[in-house]
């Protein structure tokens, strides 16, 4: 056999060996379990909708979200950004400006509220967080946080309605 041959054996022998490496972890990758969104499963709450929504740390804040269109954007402190929610299908943006709050649909704004700060209330082995807030009509916005130091629930007014969304954590 010349050695012209041997190197041919050696390149098309070693390529197969790469190829079947290649393969046995593309397999490995497929035969890992699905990731296990239930640990950061939520309950959603809108009027008289409920969901299920899933909670993604992004670059803007906490994404809840579902295969529905369901959509809540939480910065750590206010809701942000609501869509989806049922029949209702809300589409709204909540922006702060100093203490004004302002509901907006596009570039409109529907509604701006006066909200104070936040307050912390401890009780037990729970803290609450409260904003009051005030327009037409008054209202408390609360963020329950547990002993682990963990969100609980999150409840906050988010349209010009005064309709609270309600997001609870699930075990």
């Amino acid at each position: 056999m010349s050695n012209l041959t041997l190197i041919t054996i050696s390149i098309v022998l070693s390529g197969c060996i790469v190829q079947s490496r290649q393969l046995n972890g593309l397999v490995e990758l497929i035969k890992e379990p699905p990731i296990d969104l239930s640990t950061n499963s939520w309950l959603a709450r809108y009027s008289d909708y409920e969901s299920i929504v899933y909670a993604v740390s992004t670059t803007k804040g906490i994404l809840f979200s579902n295969n529905f269109g369901d959509q809540v954007l939480f910065d750590g402190w206010t809701l942000r950004m609501v869509q989806g929610m049922g029949r209702r299908q809300i589409n709204m943006s909540i922006s702060d400006k100093k203490n004004i709050r302002s509901f907006n649909r596009g570039n409109r704004t529907i509604s701006s509220h006066r909200c104070d700060q936040w307050e912390q209330k401890k009780n037990q082995e729970m803290v609450r967080y409260t904003q009051y807030c005030s327009d037409i009509q008054d209202y408390m916005n609360s963020i329950l946080v547990n002993e682990d130091g963990d969100i609980a629930v999150i409840r906050q007014i988010v349209d010009e309605r005064y309709t609270a969304l309600t997001l609870t954590k699930l075990k």
